[in-house]
């Protein structure tokens, strides 16, 4: 009869190499699906297409408009939204130094010291308890300690408000046949 070797805990070496393939495959994970979703982006000509803009003639008929155009536009609404608030963050030096400090501790708690332990006043925190604090950090930094939040929640209300009008103004055609099942125009 043979005897299995007991089993050992991985060497400092293997741990490292399996939490890049960790990493590695996260990062694939991430391209896949922004892949994914930048293909049902439908063509910024169509979304722009000066002959296909009316005023809706009621406040029901505006609230439909909007609800097909978000269904069928919503990744170029998604990146619109997206490009204003990197606009607004652009063009405030300050809350752009801000999000790339949160940035950088964000990518060093959770990518660069992944795995590593993290000891404040004499304990070790457990990821659980640093996530928490990033978070509380995060929040305390964007909503009170800085102009960031004012920024961020500025820019998304004008990201709304031009994805409304546009929603309202753009009569939806015959966008949605082969596109959404169970929307009609």
């Amino acid at each position: 009869s043979s005897m299995a070797a007991p089993l050992s805990a991985p060497s400092a070496g293997a741990s490292q190499s399996l939490e890049a393939l960790a990493q590695s495959a996260w990062a694939s994970k991430i391209k896949d699906a922004s892949s994914s979703l930048l293909n049902e982006r439908k063509p910024w000509t169509e979304l722009l297409d000066k002959n296909s803009f009316a005023k809706p003639e009621s406040l029901t008929e505006a609230s439909s408009r909007v609800r097909k155009n978000l269904a069928y536009f919503k990744v170029n609404y998604g990146i619109g939204v997206v490009s204003i608030v990197t606009l607004c963050l652009v063009t405030s030096p300050v809350s752009l130094a801000v999000v790339f400090a949160l940035g950088a501790m964000w990518t060093y708690l959770f990518v660069v010291a992944a795995g590593q332990p993290l000891v404040v006043g004499g304990r070790q925190l457990s990821d659980r308890e640093k996530l928490m604090g990033a978070s509380g950090v995060t929040v305390l930094v964007v909503f009170f300690l800085s102009s960031v939040g004012s920024l961020l929640l500025y820019a998304l209300g004008l990201g709304a408000v031009a994805v409304g009008l546009h929603g309202a103004l753009r009569i939806p055609d015959d966008l949605f046949t082969d596109d959404a099942p169970g929307i009609t125009a």
